[in-house]
């Protein structure tokens, strides 16, 4: 049986928490659309009443699949933008998207610190494949598939002992 894979359509939003620990301490916002937007939000937490240090986080939502499945993980955190993480979460650095998103948020707070950069997973101009620096899950398991399968083929075209005669097992006994 054949399965034909189809690439699921994702759809990429931010989200601004008043307190990034807990984000149900105070405002917190999601679904956001757009970085300007969120960096709008973000700049109007008032500082007096925070709670916490305010986060902006990105999300990504699979369609047709349940919310509780997204990816979201914070990005900036009070003055610090953290990239290095995303060395953990593929479902980011494999949506082109997604990191276009991260690099215009992060283009929105010039005197922000950026640890780590988004240069690893971002294709050169007119580069149509993904550039992780790893392979994805999806190629770890067709990788897997066609070792399998290769091994399966070549033990039925070949006998064990190379001459069209099963080997004996230990103590003289065929299986």
């Amino acid at each position: 049986m054949i399965h034909e894979h189809k690439e699921k359509k994702t759809v990429v939003t931010l989200t601004v928490a008043e307190c990034g620990e807990f984000h149900g301490f105070g405002e917190y916002h999601e679904n956001i659309t757009s970085a300007r937007e969120a960096a709008a939000i973000f700049k109007r937490i008032p500082p007096e009443r925070m709670n916490g240090i305010p986060s902006i986080g990105i999300n990504i939502h699979t369609e047709g699949t349940e919310r509780y499945e997204d990816t979201q993980i914070d990005i900036i955190s009070g003055r610090t933008a953290d990239l290095e993480v995303l060395d953990y979460v593929p479902d980011i650095t494999d949506n082109p998207k997604a990191l276009e998103v991260i690099a215009e948020l992060i283009g929105r707070f010039p005197g922000i610190e950026v640890r780590g950069s988004l240069e690893k997973w971002q294709k050169p101009e007119g580069e149509k494949e993904k550039q992780t620096g790893r392979p994805s899950i999806r190629e770890k398991l067709e990788g897997k598939k066609a070792v399998i399968g290769q091994r399966d083929k070549s033990e039925k075209e070949i006998p064990e002992n190379g001459k069209g005669e099963k080997m004996p097992t230990p103590q003289g006994l065929a299986l």
